[in-house]
């Protein structure tokens, strides 16, 4: 069982359901990270916030889905359970997730982007093959998982 301290700031309209993603949260660190302590902050924004993080922090003056800024590997390795395993902050911009969602809801586009940063946070990357692969297999796993327990319950 991890400890998970969950904090969401939605800054936007949309209303999220925010009980989904904590729970999808719980069921991607059980398996990637069983008993460990994380601390996760999951900010929502428009365009205009995600622009000037994106710029601010990659260079790179345009909007983008989501932004991971992962601190795990910036904490000491220790066994004293007081500090977090993984320690993440998430930005999604609702208003790129409506343009990119095609004819999925915004609540599944939005599930399967904080999967995808949630995987970032864990180590996974997509810039290698090899590496993408692991990380779409990853992806597909979760979002079945996930968005299949949603639909059928």
């Amino acid at each position: 069982m991890n400890y998970l301290d969950f904090n969401l700031v939605n800054n936007t309209e949309y209303e999220v359901n925010e009980n989904l993603l904590l729970s999808c949260a719980k069921k991607i660190l059980k398996e990637e990270l069983p008993g460990k302590r994380v601390e996760l902050n999951l900010l929502l924004c428009d365009d205009t916030v995600m622009q000037n993080y994106n710029r601010t922090f990659r260079g790179d003056d345009s909007v983008t889905d989501v932004l991971c800024f992962n601190y795990y590997d910036s904490i000491l390795e220790t066994e004293d359970k007081a500090f977090p395993s993984l320690y993440c902050d998430i930005i999604i911009d609702i208003k790129q997730l409506e343009r990119q969602k095609g004819t999925k809801s915004m609540e599944n586009e939005l599930i399967e982007i904080f999967i995808h940063s949630l995987l970032h946070a864990l180590g996974y990357d997509h810039i290698k093959l090899e590496d993408r692969l692991l990380m779409e297999e990853k992806e597909k796993q979760y979002i079945n998982k996930i968005v299949g327990d949603k639909t059928s319950g």
